[in-house]
């Protein structure tokens, strides 16, 4: 969760795009999610840190929430899926 937020606000489409789960890629393209990660570093162009997290795990599916000092990127209960052993962000 931690290098998918890193990757989304800095611009890094392509780690961020690895991130994301095989359902989310069908939906979306790597052109498609390169533009909103490019809007996303635009606005804020930097990793922020994470003030709180939790997380409900069920097996190979978890939501979690996770919050910033900047509330309009605040996330809950954002769906998380376990892929080949390792979890993928799944809100698409």
């Amino acid at each position: 969760m931690q290098s998918y937020s890193d990757a989304f606000l800095t611009g890094d489409a392509d780690v961020a795009y690895d991130l994301l789960t095989a359902r989310c890629k069908d939906r979306t393209s790597a052109a498609q999610f390169s533009g909103i990660v490019s809007a996303a570093s635009q606005l804020y162009g930097a990793a922020l840190p994470i003030t709180s997290y939790s997380a409900e795990v069920s097996e190979d599916l978890a939501r979690v929430t996770y919050t910033y000092d900047v509330p309009a990127i605040n996330q809950t209960s954002e769906p998380w899926a376990r892929e080949d052993g390792e979890w993928k962000q799944d809100d698409c």
